[in-house]
Formats: structure tokens, sequence, C-alpha cells
């Protein structure tokens, strides 16, 4: 049975909510074990309804159903489209017709180019900019574009008047929350799945964060409720999750937290690594190991994930047919685009017959943001020559962060 929650949230304004649990790779990129929620609001009015958003085509049927309990799809005059990605814009073609493509489409300019590529349709379209607005039954909706966060036509919605910012994908997260507000649930638990969604889905642009927080200061807009497109609504405390998401594009460390992600096919480069996280450990740090081996593959999402809050990380990995391991490679591409911080990087590798892995890995990092602070190549087996060169490369890399 469908996970389906409709809510009364604010005078007439209605979430409709829907918990995706079968999606395992959200984007067919990153695992999500604990599932995601897809948010949309329906605003009711004597004038007529303003839909914000849907669901993903998966639950068209449901989004119908669920929409209808709530007002006559004849009734909504105006559908809000805040992002044209289709986890929140499939549902638009059925609603479309069955509004017999009576409600005007307000948006982004590009968006209405996306609904006719994504669609193939050409409704009655609104094109808005920053400051924009729209009266409906007195209640008045500003509209301000956000883009990169994380699509060119990304926007959001502010109810002046109820101090609401209606955010799509800005300031969401993963999970499917136990409560819909930040006052039912223990918001510690749930900031990390919002972490990962930040630096995975958002982490390309995330200097964007920054730029379109101050806008919206700018703007004057200061909200009480923040809903966004996917998971947790905030209320007791919106500026928690804002400066959350500043931090994680800032890429603040927590203090001591250090992320170590590594590959070895037969425990090799393991043992190297071992070291260096004992060696950690003994200078008062906190390492988090992410491993790919025989019987383990950690989640890319959740490696950088780690990375946006560390202070340093600290990578292994072996030569693999004259080259970089695989996985290494892409996950170290992954890193330089969604996670690239000034933070100090070890990097160590172990090579049988040729240290192909460590050249090109350093030259891939000494062009990026990190500070490749010593690379340690180990021959083989780990001998206490080597040991004691990995030990001191943390003592290098802790001078570097102390």
């Amino acid at each position: 049975m469908t996970d389906v929650t409709v809510q009364e949230i604010a005078d007439s304004l209605y979430l409709l909510k829907v918990a995706d649990h079968s999606t395992k790779y959200f984007e067919a990129m990153w695992s999500i074990p604990e599932g995601i929620t897809y948010n949309a609001y329906l605003l009711k009015t004597p004038a007529g309804a303003v839909l914000f958003d849907g669901w993903k085509h998966l639950f068209v049927e449901e989004f119908v159903e669920t929409l209808s309990s709530l007002v006559s799809l004849e009734d909504i005059k105006h559908i809000v489209v805040q992002h044209m990605e289709p986890d929140h814009s499939g549902s638009l073609p059925e609603i479309l017709a069955l509004t017999r493509n009576q409600a005007q489409v307000v948006g982004h300019p590009f968006s209405e180019r996306l609904i006719k590529g994504l669609y193939g349709l050409a409704p009655s379209f609104r094109p808005v900019k920053n400051g924009d607005t729209l009266t409906i039954g007195g209640r008045t909706l500003t509209f301000v574009q956000t883009p990169w966060l994380h699509w060119p036509e990304t926007m959001i919605t502010y109810l002046p008047a109820e101090g609401i910012i209606i955010t799509g994908d800005i300031f969401g997260g993963f999970s499917i929350p136990s409560g819909t507000f930040d006052d039912e649930i223990k918001v510690d638990n749930y900031l990390p799945f919002a972490r990962k969604y930040t630096t995975t889905v958002i982490g390309h642009y995330k200097e964007k964060i920054a730029q379109n927080v101050a806008k919206l200061q700018k703007l004057g807009v200061d909200p009480k409720m923040i809903l966004p497109a996917h998971g947790l609504l905030w209320r007791q405390a919106p500026e928690r999750i804002i400066q959350a998401y500043l931090d994680w594009g800032k890429g603040t460390p927590q203090p001591g937290k250090v992320t170590i992600v590594y590959s070895s096919m037969y425990r090799f480069v393991e043992r190297s690594v071992n070291v260096a996280a004992d060696e950690l450990k003994k200078l008062g740090y906190t390492p988090v190991m992410h491993r790919i081996v025989d019987d383990h593959h950690a989640s890319l999402a959740d490696i950088l994930s780690d990375i946006a809050d560390s202070e340093a990380i600290v990578m292994g990995t072996e030569t693999y047919e004259s080259d970089v391991f695989p996985y290494m490679e892409f996950i170290l591409s992954e890193m330089c685009k969604k996670v690239e911080y000034e933070k100090p990087f070890v990097l160590i590798t172990v090579f049988g017959w040729a240290a192909a892995a460590g050249k090109k890995l350093k030259e891939q990092l000494e062009k990026s943001k990190f500070n490749l602070v010593e690379t340690v190549a180990c021959k083989g087996m780990l001998t206490p020559e080597s040991e004691v060169k990995i030990r001191e490369s943390i003592a290098h890399l802790n001078e570097q962060l102390r």
C-alpha cells in the first residue's frame, strides 16, 4: 500500500506527501536505502487553488487520487513549477490533461522549454522573474529565482504574510522522516540524510548555496516555515537547516573528523590504511572508514557526505592494469566535482611492479582544490619502513590541521 500523507500545515495550505520505498538509487546514481519522499503543496483560496510541484510519475495515479480528495481538479487555477526534474514534474502531464489544460503553469522562463522538451506539451504559461507576485483569493505569492540549486530554472515561492517559503529541492533531504515537522522528530538523526542529499544532488553547485541564501536575505525573505520538496518540513527552527546547508556548501568541518576511503583487492592496501587510522586515533582524531573490498562496496553517496564535514581526507588504493583502480578513479572524480574543498589530503598507494596509480592520482589531486599533504607509495606488503612513512604522513597532516 502506498504511504501517503495529506495534512493541512497552515491556513488552507496542504502538504501532499508520498514515501518512496522502492527507489534504490536516486537519479540512478545515489544509494538511498533510507528512502525518499516527494512533497507537493496545495493552496486553496475562494478564487481557486494553486498547486506547487507534484510527484514522480511512478505515483501519478496516487497523486491524482490524493489531489482530488482535496479539490476538484477544475478548480486548480495555477500550477507553480519550481523545478522541472521529473521526480517533481512527472505528474504534470496527467494533471494538465485532467484540468483540460485550463490551469496556468507558472515558472522560470526556461521551464516552458523544459515542459515542451520533456513532455511535448505547450500549456498556458506565465514566466516569472525575481520579485514577481501572484495574488489569488486574497493570498499573495512572491517568486524568487534560485538558479543552479540544482537546475538552471529552480525557484522558490514566498508567502510573505505567513512567512512561508516553498523551496523545491532546496533545504530538502533523503529519508522518510517519522514526523512531518522538525519539532516532531530528533533532528540530529535526520541531518546526515540532508547532508547526503546536499552533497550528492546539489554539491556540484555548492557555491550557489551561499549566493542564493544571500539573495533571499536581500529580498527580505524571513522564513518562519520552510517547506521543501523532499524530506522534513521546518517550523520550530528553520534557521537550522539554512545554516546546515551553508556549512555543507562551504565544507565546514566537525572537529576531529577524518574520512578514509580505500580500495583493497587483496587487503594489502587495507593493512596500510589501518596504520593511518591507528595514527589518527593516537592523535585524537575520529576516522570514518569507507572501503571497496571483496565483500563490501561503500556507498559513493555516503563517502561524499562524510567528506563534506571532515577536517581531512585519506585515500588508499592500488595500481590496477598499470592504471588507477577503476572504482577509486571514479570516486576521486566525483569528489572533485561534488565535495572539492581546500582540505588536507593524504594519498597512500600500493603497487606490485609499477607505481602508476600514485603518479596519476597525484597529478589529479594537484590540479584540484584539495591540499595534497603527502603521497606514500608502498611496494607490496606492509614493511616497517612503509609503516614509518605512513605514520609520518599522518603527522604532517596533523601539522596542517593544528
